[in-house]
């Protein structure tokens, strides 16, 4: 990809409308908090913060010890 690829982009189109239907697009399922958190920092309960210290401390001493979270129980001796 050369460098200057980005400068080849053409701008947006100042008299384009937006489609008025776009809200009918993105369905109407909710998901909860629990299964995607806000990305933006946040007031959060002491609960939520032990549970996320605690699961990245349990993923950082099992990549320390060697042990596969994608692929399962490593097998010793082959």
């Amino acid at each position: 990809m050369p460098a200057d690829a980005y400068s080849q982009v053409p701008a947006a189109d100042t008299t384009a409308e937006i489609d008025p239907h776009w809200l009918d697009l993105r369905g109407s399922s909710a998901l909860p908090i629990t299964y995607l958190p806000p990305s933006m920092p946040g007031r959060h309960s002491r609960t939520t913060r032990v549970v996320a210290v605690v699961l990245t401390g349990v993923f950082l001493l099992a990549t320390a010890a060697g042990v596969c979270l994608t692929y399962g129980a490593r097998v010793f001796g082959q």
